[in-house]
């Protein structure tokens, strides 16, 4: 069984939990409204979840080649420059 799969048998055991307590507690017009908001986060759960493990699977490229620098340039942090400005 997978980690994805593992996953999807706990959200469905918490969903079935949650609604039978929504059920007992929540009047019926306002139950349909939360079941759907719920199938919303999980969906955007999942796809979070998803993406990170997709990003820890893929190898990650590598990084360009760095060029070498000339002595009169330089080094640039990538920070803007902060100047002494004198005021009279």
């Amino acid at each position: 069984m997978t980690e994805s799969e593992r996953l999807l048998r706990l959200a469905h055991e918490l969903t079935s939990r949650v609604g039978g307590a929504v059920k007992d507690m929540v009047p019926p017009e306002a139950q349909h409204h939360l079941l759907n908001a719920q199938r919303e986060l999980l969906t955007a759960l999942f796809l979070i979840y998803e993406h990170q493990a997709g990003a820890r699977r893929a190898p990650q490229p590598e990084p360009p080649a760095r060029r070498p620098r000339s002595r009169s340039a330089p080094a640039s942090t990538g920070k803007p420059r902060i100047r002494k400005i004198d005021i009279e």
